[in-house]
C-alpha cells in the first residue's frame, strides 16, 4: 500500500486520522486496494491514531460499512484535504 506514504504519521509511526473526512478517504483507499470492509477496519485499528469523534461516528456506529472504494479520492488530494482540515482545527 505504497499510496499511504502521502498520509502523515505521528512519532509512534501511526497514521494520523483525526477527522471524519480523512477517515473516509483513508478507508476508501484501503478498500480500493482490494481489502474487505472488515480487513480494512482491522488495518485502521492497528495502524492509525484515531480521534474519539472518528472512532464513535465511523467505527462504533458502523458507518465504515457504507463506504465504497469507487468514491475514493486520489492519495495526493486526500492528503491535502486532511492537512488543510488539521491546520484549521489545530
Amino acid at each position: 500500500m505504497r499510496y499511504l506514504k502521502y498520509f502523515s504519521k505521528n512519532p509512534e509511526g501511526l497514521y494520523i486520522i483525526y477527522d471524519r473526512y480523512s477517515f473516509d478517504n483513508f478507508f476508501r483507499l484501503i478498500l480500493k486496494n482490494g481489502l474487505s470492509h472488515e480487513d480494512s477496519l482491522f488495518f485502521v485499528l492497528c495502524n492509525c491514531s484515531l480521534s474519539a469523534l472518528v472512532f464513535q461516528e465511523r467505527i462504533h456506529n458502523k458507518y465504515y460499512r457504507r463506504l465504497s472504494p469507487k468514491d475514493a479520492l486520489s492519495p495526493e488530494l486526500a492528503l491535502r484535504r486532511a492537512r488543510l482540515i488539521f491546520d484549521i482545527l489545530y
